[in-house]
């Protein structure tokens, strides 16, 4: 136990390292052509079994056909499994409400929208007007940098996050990216 509790710890302070790296330095955006049903499936199966360690009902709503967005792959990954983390966090333990995370993707007239929605105690409008800003947390353990990182990744990409919240009533925070049909795009060889 204290062996799972010791790596479990240095799996943190590792994505730590990395959030102040990525956030110190700016995300440098790739060209890869990146398949948005296999971005959600991967960080589905990221989150997936945290979810069920939790004892969190995880729901996932993807209907993206064969769409295409190009960038940093392991960059827009980190972006949503945050999202899906966080989520995570606010909902575990709580028990006024269901613990309820969901899922949803899809690609409408050349943006994807990847929503994740919770069951959780919501965000009050004047933390989510800061929300964003780098190192603002509301959690004890938190940096404060999960957010930003989010936000820039996104904007980097040409999109961006916006978050919907109502304290009692949860939160839903939507990743907005550019993308298209597979046809659209040219494989090299």
């Amino acid at each position: 136990r204290f062996a799972d509790k010791a790596t479990e710890q240095l799996k943190r302070l590792e994505r730590l390292i990395q959030d102040v790296l990525l956030f110190a330095r700016g995300e440098s955006i790739g060209r890869e052509a990146i398949p948005v049903a296999a971005l959600v499936t991967e960080a589905v199966q990221a989150v997936e079994p945290l979810m069920k360690r939790h004892g969190v009902d995880f729901r996932v709503e993807a209907e993206v056909g064969d769409f295409i967005m190009m960038g940093a792959r392991k960059a827009i990954a980190g972006a949503l499994t945050n999202l899906l983390e966080n989520a995570l966090q606010v909902v575990e333990g709580r028990t006024e409400r269901p613990p309820r995370v969901l899922l949803q993707a899809r690609v409408s007239e050349g943006r994807c929208y990847i929503a994740v929605s919770d069951t959780g105690p919501g965000i009050a409008p004047e933390a989510q007007a800061r929300i964003f800003e780098p190192f603002f947390t509301t959690r004890g353990q938190g940096t404060g940098l999960g957010l930003a990182i989010a936000l820039g990744v996104a904007r980097a990409h040409g999109g961006t996050i916006s978050v919907r919240s109502q304290p009692g009533e949860g939160s839903e925070f939507t990743l907005e990216l550019p993308a298209g049909p597979a046809s659209q795009f040219v494989v090299e060889s």
